[in-house]
């Protein structure tokens, strides 16, 4: 029996793929016309025995998922990470609107378009198969094919994402093609949901209402960042402070418990591997097991979103900051990407879980 395997499955009336390791007992669900989003990821950590533990927080139902597409798995956040400023973005001296076309992910309270465009079309798929490397499916976007994105975002491009279990990981693998004639506003981002305390076995949605404040409190969570944006209405003013500002809330690049404290903060400064690779984790000294996003060079910012009101925790790796486009236009290093005709971004992402 070959240790990776692939397989289709439907869920829901959703066409789905099963990617499996049966070495490590790891397992996700990707669903391609869910916005490419991996609504699974379960494995065992190396070392441990019993069953495989869930990493990542399901929906409660794929319908719900297809309402409110950026709400369980890792949706792909493109082309502008988390939030835009009315809607509107400034780039290469032309203004853009996003206000009318995009209602169905607008925050009305706050006047500001969120998530991006993808996370709620339907992807085409390219390849599905194992190999040594691996379990895999390959999918595809073109963003010009729907005309609602065309409309608010008018620069052709190609957007393909692998993602691949292997060793009992689960990998993202992405890369945007500019097939246009004019330079292309690229930010990347991914808004993996996780139980802000790692639970034993299969878990259902509805189980971090279960979770007592307690044990979120005790939770722990690591960012590798030396500063972070100063926000005002969830959006950057454009001002970077240390993390010694607010030590007590801010300073994560040792794990610290989340202890009652709430987040929506995006950070910066990133402390970065011999290879250019960032890490964040969330640890739960309960379980003894920490759960970690690995990031490659080209992400430059982390979100860290923990809600006073749901026990959930959001670790997410973003290639620029919240508004990017405007800021840039301010002639602020926003980590906005102007990606020219005929080149290619890439980079990868890596979810895994460890004793410790």
């Amino acid at each position: 029996m070959a240790r990776y395997e692939v397989s289709e499955f439907q869920l829901d009336g959703f066409h789905g793929f099963r990617l499996t390791d049966s070495e490590s007992g790891a397992e996700t669900h990707v669903f391609p016309q869910l916005g490419d989003n991996a609504t699974t990821f379960r494995t065992v950590p190396r070392g441990l025995d019993g069953p495989p533990i869930d990493v990542v927080l399901p929906p409660e139902r794929l319908s719900e998922l297809a309402r409110v597409p950026f709400s369980a798995g890792v949706p792909i956040l493109f082309a502008f990470p988390n939030r835009v400023r009315d809607g509107r973005y400034e780039f290469e001296g032309n203004t853009y609107e996003m206000r009318d076309l995009y209602s169905k992910k607008w925050d009305h309270a706050a006047g500001q378009a969120i998530h991006g465009l993808v996370d709620d079309k339907p992807w085409s798929v390219e390849q599905a198969a194992a190999n040594r490397a691996g379990a895999f499916v390959t999918c595809s976007l073109r963003a010009e094919s729907f005309s609602l994105v065309a409309a608010q975002f008018p620069f052709p491009c190609r957007l393909v994402v692998t993602h691949r279990l292997r060793e009992g990981r689960l990998h993202l693998e992405a890369a945007v093609h500019n097939t246009g004639e004019t330079d292309l506003p690229l930010g990347f981002g991914l808004h993996p949901w996780f139980p802000a305390a790692i639970l034993p076995g299969a878990i259902l949605p509805d189980v971090v209402d279960t979770i007592p404040a307690q044990r979120r409190a005790g939770s722990e969570v690591r960012m590798p960042a030396a500063g972070h944006w100063e926000l005002v209405d969830r959006m950057p003013t454009g001002r970077v402070l240390p993390a010694e500002a607010d030590a007590t809330k801010y300073d994560l690049r040792e794990f610290r418990p989340l202890d009652g404290r709430h987040y929506d903060d995006v950070f910066t400064g990133v402390r970065r591997d011999d290879r250019g690779w960032s890490e964040a984790a969330l640890r739960d000294p309960e379980s003894g097991l920490e759960l970690f996003v690995a990031a490659g060079p080209e992400f430059r910012e982390w979100v860290l979103y923990a809600p006073p009101d749901r026990s959930v925790v959001a670790i997410e790796p973003y290639t620029c900051t919240t508004d990017a486009a405007n800021l840039a236009a301010r002639g602020i290093d926003s980590g906005l990407i102007a990606l020219p005709p005929g080149e290619t971004w890439g980079s990868e992402v890596e979810f895994g879980l460890r004793a410790f």
